[in-house]
């Protein structure tokens, strides 16, 4: 609603604009998008909300809601090993959220970040990053994602991860740059965004989803793939208010 106020009032501001973010929080439009770019995503299905529960073929699976932001819904039951472990983790979602859920083949490899700063056709590309999960090494039984306990429970094993640099092949990195360079026009983002993909067991990228105007927060994972870059906070966040002003026109 915020971009829709600001409109209105005739109020300048920096990053997406409401299309963008209507398409970008809906996870099954960013997939199909994707798909239709040819982009990777993982193998998955829509349960939509009014529909009895769908099983997957194969599992292991990530179970998670299909319209949200910030982990919202996603947590260490999201993945599940089995139909009567599947069957729980989608009624509890269900307990907690009336839309559709997302169903999606949980792929085991590197779990990573990709931030851009720029519009069409220039870009800055921050640095990959990838989520560090030794700190879940006295857990084994854990499933390595950074879901809801990684940003919001302090008292979680998974508060510790964090991301550092991603360590890939070339022809991986530029798939992961061209391809969020691809979405970022075709989504309509703006100034700036960062792009989850994860790779499966034979190292193939796989978009997860793409953040239009992720977090300012010094210790978000934008920052942290600016700071790989040498780009202190600071001149992140002036990056990003000088973007916005040459799209404005700004004098």
């Amino acid at each position: 609603y915020i971009p829709v106020l600001l409109e209105t009032l005739k109020i300048p501001y920096t990053g997406a604009g409401l299309q963008c973010m209507m398409k970008c929080y809906n996870k099954e439009i960013t997939r199909n998008v994707a798909q239709s770019l040819g982009v990777s995503v993982p193998q998955g299905f829509v349960i939509h909300k009014n529909s009895g529960i769908i099983f997957p073929e194969n599992f292991p699976v990530i179970v998670k809601p299909s319209f949200g932001d910030g982990s919202f819904g996603i947590t260490q039951k999201s993945v599940v090993q089995d139909e009567a472990e599947f069957a729980s983790s989608v009624l509890e979602l269900r307990k907690i959220y009336e839309k559709d859920i997302l169903v999606e083949e949980f792929l085991q490899g590197d779990d990573l970040t990709l931030g851009i700063i720029g519009n069409p056709p220039e870009y800055s590309f921050v640095g990959i990053t990838k989520e560090d999960f030794s700190c879940l090494h006295d857990y084994p039984k854990l499933p390595k994602i950074a879901g809801r306990e990684a940003k919001w429970h302090p008292e979680s094993p998974y508060w510790n991860i964090s991301p550092v640099a991603a360590d890939l092949e070339k022809k991986t990195r530029e798939k992961i740059t061209s391809d969020s360079q691809l979405l970022f026009q075709e989504l309509e983002c703006r100034d700036y965004a960062r792009f989850d993909w994860r790779l499966n067991s034979e190292g193939i990228p796989k978009l997860l989803e793409v953040n239009p105007n992720p977090g300012w927060c010094y210790d978000g994972h934008l920052a942290r793939a600016a700071g790989l870059k040498k780009i202190i906070y600071s001149n992140m966040l002036d990056l990003i208010l000088k973007t916005a002003e040459k799209r404005l026109n700004f004098k």
